[in-house]
């Protein structure tokens, strides 16, 4: 019958040329119609797949090549109704989820969708293999080589990874210790940002002073000042270029993340991977008296990490880690503060006012910066909203329903910032505007649960107090220092600046930088004040 069809309605002969490509295509569609047509009216617990004309490949190419279109053609196909749906990628199933109050139960459950999972993939992702793997979750007992009860380093004897994670919010949470990192972060900023210094980052001239390339300026900043309040000089000495190998390093870092191939040590983030690997080897293979410079975080992991008896290649992605970590989101938030402010005269004018004020007799007192400037504080939180492009991830240990779909275990969940950010029933028919006065207007959506640019439950960061900090300190130096204004006829063929688009094209992060070719271009000089 069917062959009758084909060849009498259709007019396709059957024979050796034809009758694979057909049953493929036949076999095809139907595999197609049975997954995201009759499937699901079987299984109406499950959250819904978003089709795909590949099996095993799914949404794999979609998902590296741009994965916020591929989410909101999640949220179309489901009515942006914002229950939770599932992609397919090459290694798992990734179920999505966007809605305010199952995002609040995802970070609530640590036991049904649990971080370890998640962990332990990244580490071996950045480096960790077999025995070092095994001694990172090793939990020190009685007869152990690293079992040293009442040691001063971990009296608490945590496995090597709880103890890493431990340190690093101790360093990070406001106190003494997070203190002494920003007060050498701003230390940093002051000596980069002198007039005679900003050769790196100048574009052109101009009458009234330089013009400056809002985008070198931040990336070369910001990741400077935090290599030293991580470091100090020590890399630096080790590698004069150690801050273009980690920006080059930090453009990149999604395919380590998501174990994007290598192509045989050919791929984009290959060689800065290497180097920066080699660089922190060489760090730790230092005597700890010479490395006087280095955080307390820094000091303490290292310790243990000698103690555990981990090789030197693990040791180094531990700190790798660490450092892409601190990377990943003050410069690009720093730039889009900025542009937002150069692009509106009048913000500027208001914010220039506010972080005047937090100088006294040459110092910046940026305790008062932060605690102070509502205006900042308001244009800085919409800035995270419009452009956080963060994805949290977890592996789903055991059945769990959550917004009335069933989440099976080996699969993962994303927690996508953006779309949470981008919710139409929280922020309104306007979400995607930047709106300045948002969080000012109404003080309450800073503690929204459809705000998550910092993550949540076990991992909230700890570094967004010093996070704030350092981005604030960088605008309030800039804007004491210098006088600021776009450069006119620096925009396409010569026309005026356009505001710069948000680069989508790979997976984020955190923070979603600008599209590779835009930029701010600001004329630039001194200011007296």
């Amino acid at each position: 019958m069917i062959r009758d069809i084909l060849v009498d309605v259709f007019n396709i002969p059957l024979n050796g040329y034809t009758i694979i490509p057909l049953g493929f295509t036949i076999g095809l569609t139907m595999w197609r119609l049975w997954s995201f047509m009759i499937k699901p009216w079987f299984r109406p617990q499950d959250p819904v797949d978003i089709p795909y004309w590949i099996p095993l490949l799914g949404h794999s190419l979609s998902f590296f090549g741009n994965t916020d279109r591929l989410l909101e053609k999640g949220l179309e196909y489901t009515g942006r109704s914002h229950e939770i749906f599932a992609i397919q990628t090459l290694k798992r199933k990734l179920y999505i989820i966007t809605d305010a109050t199952d995002v609040s139960v995802a970070f609530n459950n640590n036991t049904a969708l649990h971080f370890d999972g998640h962990l332990n993939e990244l580490c071996i992702n950045f480096g960790f293999s077999g025995e070092a793997l095994k001694k990172a979750w090793q939990i020190p007992q009685p007869g152990d080589s690293c079992y040293l009860p009442g040691n001063p380093v971990n009296p608490e004897l945590l496995s090597l990874n709880r103890f890493t994670e431990e340190i690093y919010r101790k360093q990070l949470l406001p106190g003494e210790k997070m203190d002494v990192m920003c007060r050498v972060f701003l230390k940093s900023l002051l000596k980069t940002l002198q007039w005679d210094g900003l050769g790196f980052c100048t574009s052109g001239l101009h009458e009234k002073g330089k013009v400056l390339s809002l985008r070198r300026l931040c990336r070369q900043t910001m990741v400077e000042a935090t290599t030293q309040s991580i470091f100090g000089s020590h890399l630096h000495k080790l590698e004069p270029n150690v801050v273009e190998y980690m920006l080059r390093y930090n453009d990149n870092a999604w395919m380590v993340f998501f174990q994007y191939p290598d192509f045989f040590g050919k791929s984009a983030v290959s060689e800065p991977r290497r180097v920066l690997t080699e660089v922190l080897e060489k760090f730790i293979a230092m005597p700890n008296e010479e490395r006087y410079e280095q955080a307390w975080a820094i000091k303490m992991i290292t310790a243990w990490q000698a103690v555990m008896g981990i090789d030197l290649r693990a040791r180094a992605s531990v700190l790798l880690m660490i450092y892409w970590a601190a990377n990943s989101n003050e410069y690009n938030i720093s730039f889009w503060v900025l542009a937002h402010l150069l692009h509106n005269p009048e913000l500027l004018h208001m914010v220039v006012e506010e972080t005047d004020a937090a100088w006294t007799n040459g110092n910046l007192d940026i305790k008062y910066l932060c605690s102070r400037s509502p205006n900042l504080d308001a244009i800085f939180n919409e800035a995270l909203r419009c452009n956080g492009g963060a994805m949290v991830s977890r592996i789903v240990m055991e059945p769990i329903t959550i917004g009335g779909k069933l989440l099976k275990p080996g699969n993962a969940i994303i927690i996508p910032s953006r779309q949470l950010h981008m919710n139409e029933k929280v922020w309104g028919k306007n979400c995607r505007d930047f709106d300045a006065f948002r969080f000012k207007k109404h003080k309450g959506l800073s503690r929204h649960s459809s705000f998550r640019p910092f993550g949540g439950g076990n991992t909230y960061c700890p570094g967004r107090a010093l996070a704030k900090e350092e981005v604030f300190g960088f605008v309030a130096i800039l804007l004491r220092r210098f006088n600021l204004h776009l450069a006119e006829n620096w925009g396409p063929k010569g026309g005026q600046q356009i505001f710069p688009s948000l680069d989508d094209s790979t997976p984020a992060l955190g923070i979603t930088g600008p599209v590779k070719s835009h930029d701010v271009f600001v004329v630039t000089s001194r200011r007296e004040t």
